[in-house]
């Protein structure tokens, strides 16, 4: 019986310096058929079970094994699945974590784009889409979406009635 504890106790004391008790090559699988079960609707709303639980399987994922080449590419992806959703906030969240916390991955800009774009076309929240944008050029001021993002910025807090009424001015000139 003292071997059975003595190997319990081992057992449980490995798994817990290991940081984790969650299989990396199972949860990649999992994430994997997830996307491929997702991308047979190509709408994520019908098929929201699979969708929330792709966002939730990458979460953990990203928690996991944080610093994990995969971990940026799974958060991209599940950003952009939970704004299929519209589960705006999650998605913002989302790409917040991949751009603060993964920005040499090549999509960094676009997730802090992203996050910028959300706020302004889907949460209509001026301020914050203006947050973003600002940060946006702060921190990546030469990259191509950067003339876009100064064009959003001078317009995000203009009303959309005037906008049509400044385009129309334009043409007719």
């Amino acid at each position: 019986m003292e071997k059975i504890v003595l190997l319990l106790f081992l057992a449980s004391t490995v798994a817990c310096q290991s940081g984790s008790t969650v299989s990396k090559n199972k949860l990649t699988k999992e994430i994997a058929s997830l996307e491929t079960e997702l991308l047979k609707t190509k709408d994520a709303t019908k098929n929201e079970d699979v969708a929330l639980q792709l966002v939730k399987q990458s979460e953990l994922f990203a928690k996991e094994f944080p610093q994990d080449s995969l971990t940026p590419a799974l958060l991209f992806k599940a950003a952009d699945v939970a704004r299929g959703l519209g589960r705006f906030g999650k998605s913002v969240e989302l790409w917040d974590n991949v751009w603060r916390n993964h920005p040499s991955y090549e999509k960094a800009p676009m997730a802090l784009f992203l996050q910028g774009f959300t706020f302004d076309s889907d949460l209509r929240d001026t301020a914050m889409a203006t947050k973003y944008y600002r940060e946006f050029l702060q921190q990546f001021p030469a990259n191509p979406l950067a003339g876009q993002v100064k064009q959003l910025l001078a317009v995000v807090r203009k009303n959309p009635d005037d906008l049509i009424k400044e385009f129309k001015e334009k043409n007719e000139k």
